[in-house]
């Protein structure tokens, strides 16, 4: 019906190519939008701001030269009388204009004008005769240039546009005062003013994060009303568990505590995320959940990423613990045969027992025994598979991530917005704050002064690189290159190193040294693992500091401070480096949540954390960071409609709702 060849001047050629775009009809032509904008408005030298983008008449005053830079990259120069003044204009690739620029020539040229080097580099150029004052539409579509794909949309919405329904309800429309999608249609392609950009924009933007958080939303409350196993738990056991604890917790501790013991104690599924800055204290709020759920008659299975992490917080528990009569398994991928049978013995007839391992965890051959509750520490690191597989191990048992990096909130609510979130903030107040200074790369005698300061008093010292191997384009600090240098100038010492090009094996066996302390200094690269616990380790020295994000800085930094010995961190720049205003707000604050809005201001929600950013995070006009207002009216506007039963059975929201399910049923749901 709105196949692409019944619309004139689409051939089989022009077809194969808007295929190979994603666009295979009709309607993905129409709802193909421009990804951004030309706007062209003439304006005079006087007015034209300095390193703005301007666009600018002027009379051509020589030939033009073209430059043949390598293949398939040319630029072409002339001189341009603009009012009084003579220009060097050099505009790239476009070889083919020579012939039209004729010494004497009106033309209107658009780009970056240097006023000091009488410069002008262009990115649009054309006859002053074919210009007129508009915005122009720039779609990036490969092998189909604007103007035409324009005139396929303005034919195909003649065709076949008076068929697209709104799917936003009248309502919000109304609401809002936004334009209706069919209104959107009409501007969008061919818009003639700046109010135009902003109608379509604030349509644009509602839309897409609405449609965002109805989905969220839908999941998060499918979530709550699955029904879950009643778990009836020992509430004095859970009361003196907590004061036999030798530290008060926290007020926040406490609030999260209740949050998830609220939720276990519920008939319907949690699914949760507890995120605490490091050091914060989740370890013991999951130790309370965990003897919550194991009084019940259940066991809890907990996931780390690596060995290190789950043996570690094997020995926690088993320490925790100790007092009750509740098995604690220890289960890896290398485990003998003879262990591994033993252990899978005790996870199949004990159902109150805690199972602590890797992805180990939900092999095959692992049998539970009532299975009630399911955590997944640092739970980026695994794949909803992994994830999915362990959960189905039990019968809807409860879930809980785990995170030690901060989100902050307009991050957590998109990145997490179907789960509830509980937050630790708080610091335990027995925790020493972990001292942070800024060093220059030439002040690298004092950095060797401090550590051997340190590595006297028996202490241990972390020294973190971005790179692993020499780079011969970048000058930095390499892990090889760190590692010989400080096993010559420390030769009484042990030096380890630690990257990712080393197996797993190696890895655990070298932090295994480390937290034994038969290796003085580690070299690492960011490989090091959150949460692991190296008590007497109290310097780390990050190279190339300028190189890391603000909150990975705060996550390696974490790895000191660990006990009740005063720590310090120090940060290596680069002498010249203009990063030193944004590594000194690590000097002032160690509050990982404020760093976290700092890091999502620097560099956008792209790559937060090492946490890549979900296809579901691309919008094609709103920002999570610029427009979180937007994003949580957008999140109360569809927790309305989800929560009305009446809702499913009003025409409104019919269209809508078709949209949920079409994408409900495209997505890879955990």
């Amino acid at each position: 019906m709105s196949d692409l060849l019944s619309i004139k001047g689409i051939g089989p050629k022009l077809k194969t190519k808007l295929n190979r775009n994603d666009i295979y009809d009709c309607f993905d032509i129409i709802n193909r939008f421009p990804s951004r904008y030309e706007v062209y408005r003439l304006t005079t030298l006087k007015d034209a701001p300095e390193g703005s983008r301007v666009t600018l008449e002027g009379k051509v005053a020589s030939s033009a030269i073209v430059n043949y830079i390598r293949k398939n990259f040319n630029r072409l120069s002339f001189d341009l009388m603009i009012e009084d003044r003579n220009f060097k204009v050099a505009i790239f690739n476009r070889d083919y204009l020579r012939n039209v620029l004729t010494v004497g020539e009106d033309i209107v040229v658009t780009g970056n004008i240097d006023r000091i080097k009488n410069t002008f580099t262009a990115t649009t150029l054309k006859l002053k005769k074919n210009f007129k004052n508009e915005i122009e539409p720039i779609y990036n579509i490969d092998g189909v240039g604007d103007a035409q794909f324009q005139k396929l949309v303005q034919l195909s919405l003649k065709e076949y546009g008076h068929l697209i329904k709104d799917e936003l309800p009248i309502s919000l429309i109304k609401k809002y005062r936004l334009i209706t999608y069919s209104e959107l249609l009409n501007i969008v392609h061919s818009p003639v003013s700046s109010k135009d950009l902003i109608k379509i924009e604030r349509r644009i933007k509602y839309e897409e994060l609405f449609k965002f958080q109805m989905k969220m939303q839908y999941l998060k409350l499918k979530n709550k009303s699955k029904k879950s196993l009643i778990k009836k738990y020992d509430i004095n056991l859970v009361k003196e568990f907590i004061k036999s604890l030798p530290f008060v917790l926290t007020s926040d501790q406490k609030k999260a505590t209740n949050e998830i013991i609220k939720d276990i104690k519920s008939p319907y599924v949690m699914n949760r995320l507890l995120e605490g800055d490091t050091g914060s204290g989740k370890t013991v709020v999951s130790a309370i959940s965990i003897l919550t759920v194991l009084s019940a008659g259940f066991q809890v299975a907990m996931m780390a990423p690596t060995e290190i992490l789950a043996k570690q917080h094997y020995e926690t528990f088993k320490e925790y613990f100790k007092n009750y009569d509740y098995k604690i398994v220890y289960l890896s991928g290398k485990l003998t045969n003879k262990e591994r049978f033993d252990r899978l013995e005790i996870i199949a007839n004990n159902p109150q027992t805690l199972i602590i391992g890797t992805h180990a965890l939900f092999s095959n051959d692992v049998r539970y025994n009532n299975l009630g509750y399911v955590i997944t520490d640092e739970q980026h690191r695994f794949g909803v598979n992994q994830r999915k597989k362990l959960k189905e191990k039990g019968f809807n048992p409860d879930v809980l991530y785990m995170t030690a990096t901060p989100i902050p909130r307009t991050l957590a609510i998109s990145l997490f917005g179907d789960m509830d979130i509980s937050i630790i903030k708080e610091r335990p107040k027995n925790r020493i704050k972990v001292d942070t200074k800024l060093f220059k790369s030439s002040e690298m005698d004092l950095i060797y002064l401090l550590i051997d300061e340190q590595l006297k008093n028996n202490h241990q010292v972390y020294v973190v690189t971005p790179l692993i191997l020499e780079s011969e384009t970048l000058d930095l600090s390499n892990a090889q290159k760190v590692y010989r240098e400080l096993s010559d100038k420390f030769s009484d010492y042990y030096v380890g190193m630690l990257h990712s090009k080393i197996s797993q094996e190696d890895k655990e066996h070298v932090m295994d040294l480390f937290k034994k302390n038969e290796i003085n200094i580690l070299v690492s690269t960011t490989v090091i693992e959150v949460g692991v616990d190296v008590a007497n380790a109290t310097l780390m020295v990050v190279l190339n500091s300028d190189r890391f994000g603000l909150s990975q800085l705060h996550q390696l930094r974490g790895r000191i401070g660990r006990s009740n010995i005063k720590s310090y961190c120090l940060l290596v720049y680069n002498d010249s480096s203009e990063s030193k205003g944004r590594l000194e707000i690590l000097e002032k604050t160690d509050d990982g949540f404020k760093l976290s809005e700092e890091d999502l201001k620097i560099r956008g929600p792209g790559d937060f954390f090492g946490l890549r950013q979900s296809g579901e995070l691309r919008f094609s006009k709103a920002s999570i960071v610029e427009d979180a207002h937007i994003l949580e009216i957008a999140r109360d506007d569809a927790l309305e409609i989800l929560s009305n039963k009446d809702s499913y059975r009003n025409n409104e929201y019919r269209l809508l709702f078709n949209y949920l399910k079409g994408v409900l049923r495209k997505a890879n749901l955990d």
